[in-house]
């Protein structure tokens, strides 16, 4: 008779009925039967819930199924900033033969899982228990099949296909949206770890926690009153000032070439957050972050994420001189960025509908200023990876989103017939500022005569 093998199983119990589980890409309502999600593979996992599907604070959790190697082994601490403690597991599926089980319980009061920590004795023996269980809860269909789907060689368009039907999910798809998420980055970010009954840590986050520049501080008004794991505690991004990206001490022309070339403040960021034994670590970061924020926006709706995933893209689209020097890092933004535009319709309404300030507009002015860029730093280079890569994702956009990225192939000024047979000129919003009409144009103005007096003296001093 042969023996079936246990899996990698998160355990819910107590969870009420007809509450929102969602783990990754995929999402559902439980039912009184649920018990659990069983066959998860190795790799990055985000497990949430929420008490309805759409309008409700909704509470998740990262964590690791592996070995435990990738989450105990210890990284070099690059953000001075913060101290990333990285916790090492007691126990591991590597050196025993249990399954590697989790159990969250529901707490009322907050209504979010929290992680069975076994402190007592009656946590411990509720631990016990639901583990011996496990065989009775797979044989009763109580447990949830995590379902992968996807083969080599496949589009992502086809494995969406497959899990439609299926009720599956590509777990190439997630590993390439999570693949830069490190402990690190999560303890920097989220703040420390819980810590479970067998040593494993998770992270918590909520669709309610924000970092402190995208806060609302009323006055005599507290931000939270919550307790627990999910106190709305403060996202620590990697600090991004769009209104300044030069160097200390700039002035002049070089003041005015780090506001149009970012070039500069990228290459800072990535030096403040590397090592001398990880000069990429700073460009590993940023790619995290960016994995982080689209995935936390994805599944909890976090509009502070959203805000942090598009300063991102402001720096790094707005780069010239990087792009020669950072070739590879471009790539990986390039081509993450691709597969997250394949998601975005995932969140109800779609990711660009949650901004009220059309974060659409911003990324297709993002990507026609860089499309520009590319080809003028890149020339006729048909070796560019880069430029390579960025054929690929503006034949992506122009076919998923109808966005032209070149701007010469837009009109920007025509006379249109109304149906009365009048003719009417229309002007493409934001024509004058690209062509320096209007309200844009360079304007020629007369230095009063005792303040020309004072430049052609200084001048004459700096002659001599």
């Amino acid at each position: 008779m042969s023996q079936i093998l246990p899996t990698p199983t998160v355990i819910l119990p107590h969870l009420p009925s007809k509450i929102l589980v969602g783990i990754d890409l995929l999402s559902f309502t439980a039912t009184d039967k649920f018990h659990g999600i069983s066959d998860l593979p190795k790799g990055w996992h985000f497990l949430y819930t929420g008490t309805t599907e759409s309008f409700s604070l909704r509470c998740g959790v990262w964590f690791y199924v592996g070995d435990g190697k990738e989450v105990s082994a210890s990284e070099p601490q690059t953000d001075k900033s913060s101290t990333a403690v990285v916790h090492q597991s007691s126990t591991t599926p590597a050196d025993s033969a249990e399954p590697e089980v989790r159990i969250w319980t529901w707490n009322k009061e907050s209504e979010s899982l929290l992680p069975l920590g076994g402190e007592t004795d009656e946590e411990r023996v509720e631990v016990m228990r639901w583990k011996a269980n496990l065989g009775g809860l797979r044989q009763k269909g109580e447990l949830f099949r995590y379902r992968t789907s996807g083969f080599e060689g496949a589009t992502n368009e086809e494995n969406r296909k497959v899990a439609k039907v299926e009720g599956s999910i590509s777990r190439a798809e997630w590993t390439g949206l999570t693949e830069h998420i490190t402990p690190q980055l999560l303890t920097r970010v989220l703040g420390d770890p819980q810590i479970d009954y067998n040593g494993r840590p998770t992270w918590s986050i909520t669709s309610g926690s924000t970092a402190s520049r995208d806060a609302d501080n009323i006055p005599n008004i507290s931000s939270s009153s919550s307790t627990g794991p999910y106190q709305e505690t403060e996202l620590r991004f990697l600090p991004i000032d769009l209104k300044r990206t030069w160097r200390e001490g700039a002035v002049g022309r070089e003041r005015t070439e780090a506001a149009q070339d970012r070039s500069w403040a990228l290459g800072d960021l990535i030096s403040r957050y590397s090592s001398p034994d990880d000069p990429g670590q700073g460009e590993k970061q940023i790619l995290g972050e960016l994995q982080l924020c689209f995935a936390m926006v994805l599944t909890l709706m976090n509009y502070s994420c959203l805000e942090q995933w598009k300063r991102l893209l402001s720096l790094i689209l707005t780069c010239r001189k990087a792009i020669v020097e950072r070739e590879a890092f471009f790539v990986d933004v390039l081509r993450l960025l691709r597969l997250q535009l394949g998601h975005c319709d995932d969140v109800e309404g779609g990711v660009f509908e949650m901004d009220a300030e059309d974060a659409s507009k911003l990324l297709r002015k993002l990507l026609m200023d860089f499309r520009r860029s590319v080809d003028e730093i890149t020339g006729d280079n048909a070796q560019s990876a880069v430029r390579r890569e960025m054929d690929t994702l503006e034949k992506y956009v122009q076919k998923r989103f109808d966005w032209e990225l070149r701007k010469e192939a837009i009109l920007r000024r025509g006379m249109v017939q109304l149906e009365d047979g009048e003719q009417v000129e229309l002007t493409m919003e934001g024509a004058d500022e690209d062509e320096e009409t209007g309200e844009y144009a360079p304007v020629v103005v007369e230095m009063p005569d005792d303040m020309r007096a004072m430049t052609t003296s200084s001048d004459e001093e700096m002659v001599l």
